[in-house]
């Protein structure tokens, strides 16, 4: 009978090593995961700024208006694109093992981003409009 509670015992122990050890392995591919699609974020908004700034000073010299619509307009869009890859590596961040501390700020963190990307849609939505004012048949899908 004291053999059987031993054998008991060890497999218990041996699952609860297992499972531990699963556990850190999500939580370091998670980490990973993360960090790579913070990367992500910060390369569209650096990719975006550099191509907005190309056509602003394009049209600075042919045009002499200071920022076009459409500069805004494809700059707002990599900006909301660039929330949403923010937003999926906080979720991530804190998808394996939870505590209410992470899950506090990633639900603050998300109403923050959330808050900013309806206000930066519907900017685009206005900025779509006016695009459209100006050049006829022009579509843009958001």
């Amino acid at each position: 009978m004291g053999l059987d509670l031993l054998t008991i015992d060890s497999a218990i122990t041996i699952n609860n090593a297992f499972a531990l050890w699963v556990e850190k392995l999500l939580q370091e591919f998670a980490f990973f995961l993360k960090i790579i699609l913070e990367f992500l974020a910060i390369l569209i908004i650096a990719i975006a700024l550099v191509k907005s700034m190309q056509k602003f000073f394009r049209r600075q010299r042919y045009d002499n208006q200071m920022l076009h619509p459409s500069i805004r307009l494809d700059l707002g869009l990599s900006l909301a694109l660039s929330l949403e890859f923010l937003l999926a590596a906080d979720i991530v961040g804190t998808a394996v093992s939870p505590d209410w501390e992470g899950i506090a700020k990633l639900a603050a963190i998300t109403a923050i981003r959330t808050f900013l990307n309806f206000f930066l849609h519907r900017e685009v939505q206005e900025l779509q409009e006016i695009s459209q004012g100006m050049k006829p048949g022009l579509q843009i899908e958001s």
